[in-house]
C-alpha cells in the first residue's frame, strides 16, 4: 500500500534508510543518517505538494517514493528481492501519470546501481544523459544516469496486449468466463494446479477476477486463435515468478504453446526486473517438458505437486530459465 507518511514513521524511515546498503545510492541523504533526519524528512513533506507516499507492507514501512522534479525511490535492505520496489514505482508512476497535464517523467539513479537501473528500465525509462551528482553519504562527486519516460510510452505499456504471428496474448475479461469453461475439460484441468474437474461459470469468473491483469506479476491473460476464439490461457505469479499455459483439448498439437511461450516469455523479461523466470509440468504432461526445453529452460529438480482435479499429488518436474541465459541465446 501507499499511503501518506506519518510521524509515527520516523523509526521506521531511520532504520532503513539508516543501512549504508541503501543510503549509498541516495543523493541528498546523509550517513550515518540520525533520527532527527528522519523527523525533518517527515514535517519537510507533510502537507507539500511533492507526491511522497510510504511503501507500507504488512503494516511496516518498508520504504518511500516520491515524485517532485524527478521519481525517487528507496526501499529497506530486509525488503529486497521480493519485487516490492518495482510494484510500489509502478502505481506511483501511474497515478503521476493519471494526470493529463503530466507528459513527461525524469528519473535518475548512480552509475553501478543496478537494482534501479533495472526497475526503471523495466518500467520503459529510458535513457538521456549522464551527469555528475554529488552525493552526500559519499562525500563526493558520482556519475548519474538520467531517464525519462512519456505518457504516451506508459500509456502503451501499461495494458497488456501482444501479438504473434496467429495468436494474440491479452486480458482476460469477465466475458471470456463462458469459453473458459468450454475449454477446460478433465484432461486440461489435470494439468493445471487451481482448476476443479467440473468448472462452474462462476468459478470461472471468479477465477478470472482473481487473476486479472494488474501491471505486476500475478496475472493471466487470454491466448486468441487465429479467429479471435479463446484456445487457452498464459501467465505467471509467486515467488519466484512461475510461468504457466494451457491449451483447449481442441488446439493441442498445433504449435500454440511454444507460440504463445516465446512471446511471453520475451515480454516478462522486458516488463519485470526479474533474475530468472521458472516453470513446471506434471510428470504425465511431457508435452509441456518439450516447449520448455525449446525455449532454453533447463530441468532443475522434481517436487510433488496437487492439481484440484486430481485426487492425489503427482510428481512435477521444475524448470528455470535465468535472465542472462535468455539474453545469451536471444
Amino acid at each position: 500500500m501507499l499511503r501518506p507518511l506519518l510521524r509515527d514513521d520516523t523509526d521506521a524511515i531511520t532504520e532503513g534508510v539508516g543501512n549504508y546498503d541503501v543510503v549509498r545510492w541516495l543523493s541528498q541523504v546523509p550517513y550515518p543518517y540520525a533520527k532527527q533526519d528522519a523527523v525533518d524528512f517527515i514535517e519537510g513533506r507533510i502537507g507539500q505538494k511533492e507526491f511522497t507516499w510510504a511503501i507500507d507492507h504488512d503494516g511496516t514501512l518498508v520504504g518511500v517514493v516520491s515524485i517532485g522534479d524527478e521519481l525517487g525511490y528507496w526501499l529497506a535492505r530486509p525488503a529486497w528481492g521480493d519485487g516490492l520496489g518495482f510494484e510500489a514505482v509502478r502505481h506511483a508512476v501511474d497515478h503521476w501519470f493519471s494526470d493529463p497535464e503530466h507528459v513527461l517523467l525524469h528519473a535518475s539513479y548512480f552509475c553501478g546501481n543496478a537494482r534501479s537501473q533495472a526497475v526503471l528500465a523495466a518500467l520503459g525509462f529510458v535513457p538521456t544523459t549522464i551527469v555528475r551528482r554529488y552525493a552526500l553519504a559519499l562525500s563526493q562527486e558520482v556519475d548519474s544516469q538520467k531517464v525519462e519516460l512519456t505518457q504516451a510510452a506508459w500509456a502503451q505499456r501499461a495494458g497488456f496486449d501482444v501479438n504473434t504471428k496467429r495468436l494474440r496474448l491479452r486480458a482476460l475479461t469477465r466475458s471470456d468466463a463462458h469459453a473458459l469453461v468450454d475449454l477446460t475439460t478433465p484432461a486440461v484441468a489435470r494439468m493445471v494446479t487451481s482448476i476443479p474437474e467440473t468448472f462452474t461459470l462462476a468459478g470461472a469468473k471468479a477465477f478470472i477476477n482473481k487473476r486479472r491483469w494488474r501491471g505486476v506479476p500475478g496475472f493471466l491473460l487470454g491466448i486468441e486463435g487465429p479467429e479471435g476464439e479463446l484456445v487457452g490461457c498464459i501467465g505467471c505469479g509467486g515467488h519466484p515468478v512461475t510461468a504457466m499455459i494451457f491449451l483447449g483439448e481442441n488446439h493441442w498439437g498445433q504449435g500454440y504453446a511454444s507460440e504463445a511461450s516465446a512471446a511471453f516469455t520475451r515480454e516478462l523479461f522486458e516488463r519485470f526486473p526479474i533474475s530468472a523466470l521458472h516453470a513446471g509440468h506434471f510428470v504425465d504432461n511431457p508435452a509441456s517438458g518439450r516447449v520448455l526445453e525449446k525455449l532454453g529452460f533447463t530441468r532443475i529438480g522434481e517436487h510433488a505437486g496437487v492439481s484440484e482435479a486430481r485426487l492425489e499429488p503427482a510428481p512435477v518436474v521444475e524448470y528455470r530459465l535465468t535472465r542472462d541465459a535468455y539474453q545469451a541465446q536471444a
